[in-house]
């Protein structure tokens, strides 16, 4: 499953959760693709998809 459609806003939820599931998921397999997949999600025209790349990266960089 692609990394943009574990997102909240892809599962319609409100809270990080998700967000910080998918960070400990990237980071814990050093999934680097994904990870280019959440950076390249930040160029999105929908705000809640690029908070939600935000949310997702710096979780990433705070566990890595």
């Amino acid at each position: 499953m692609p990394a943009l459609d574990k997102l909240a806003c892809a599962l319609g939820r409100r809270d990080e959760v998700p967000n910080q599931e998918l960070a400990r998921e990237l980071a814990a397999n050093c999934d680097a693709e994904g990870i280019r997949e959440l950076v390249g999600g930040l160029q999105s025209r929908d705000t809640c998809v690029r908070s939600d790349c935000i949310k997702a990266l710096y979780e990433v960089g705070y566990l890595a």
